[in-house]
């Protein structure tokens, strides 16, 4: 009972005193054309400051949406720039005839290991199966491995297991990527003749000789050439793609692939 009236004591003089203030300050602005502007301009920067803060928490909270927006429109244009499958034959086909994309977003993506892997929130429902390739807007991700209902796994490019075919512009030189585990931006292009024009800068593209991803994706630029064994030359490649950043991928299927294998069935009986 103490306790409560000496509380009691303590809050009624801080009321009054915030009551009597206000009436102070409700005063002195109605009764001074100078005080009700300076005050009225000091509260109008208040307003905009919390406004300022309140755009900026609704910005954060809508940045995921944001990003499946632009997540979207990086597929659509990607449908768009990756031009025709047979640019020199009059039967110019679309390339979205031949390679569907989906839109996936990456829940778990390891880049510590030596065999890294990424798991997507698409799967078997989706119509997922394994050996699509995964791309993003800045060049090659990984092939799927595993699927379940609703998420796959993929072999990451960052894993040295993985290793692809790719070509060199504008010499259009063919070679194979790999990645020796080391630095997580750079992979190493191997075993081309030693005669191979090479020049830092070059491009790395895919090759298109497999039946996993569309020919001409950017991968990354020479940085670096060294001769191996006195007969073939390698070229440490950086890449375009910071994996750290991964967020929105996208799912590559070749509509063909089943019609392919059927020609190489054929030719092996």
């Amino acid at each position: 009972m103490r306790r409560g009236n000496f509380l009691l004591n303590k809050l009624i003089p801080l009321i009054l005193f915030m009551i009597l203030q206000g009436a102070a300050l409700w005063l002195m602005v109605h009764n001074s054309v100078y005080q009700r502007a300076f005050t009225l301009h000091h509260l109008s920067d208040v307003r905009h400051f919390l406004w300022k803060q309140q755009s900026d928490v609704l910005s954060y909270f809508s940045l995921h949406k944001q990003n499946e927006q632009l997540a979207a429109e990086n597929l659509e244009l990607r449908k768009k720039l990756l031009g025709f499958v047979y640019p020199d034959d009059t039967r110019i086909q679309p390339l979205d005839s031949v390679f569907a994309f989906m839109q996936a977003e990456i829940v778990r993506n390891n880049t510590s290991r030596q065999q890294n892997y990424i798991v997507l929130n698409r799967g078997e429902r989706h119509g997922i199966v394994p050996d699509m390739g995964v791309i993003s807007d800045r060049g090659i991700i990984g092939i799927i491995s595993h699927v379940t209902r609703n998420y796959s796994r993929a072999i990451s490019l960052l894993n040295t297991h993985f290793q692809i075919s790719v070509r060199i512009k504008p010499s259009m030189a063919t070679g194979i990527l790999r990645w020796d585990g080391q630095d997580i931006h750079s992979l190493t292009l191997m075993d081309m003749p030693q005669h191979t024009k090479v020049a830092m800068g070059d491009t790395v593209v895919t090759s298109g000789f497999s039946l996993i991803f569309p020919a001409d994706i950017p991968i990354g630029t020479i940085t670096e050439t060294s001769v191996k064994q006195g007969t073939y030359l390698n070229a440490s490649v950086h890449l375009f793609q910071d994996f750290n950043s991964l967020k929105y991928v996208n799912i590559v299927q070749n509509l063909h692939a089943s019609e392919f294998l059927k020609l190489q069935e054929d030719v092996h009986e």
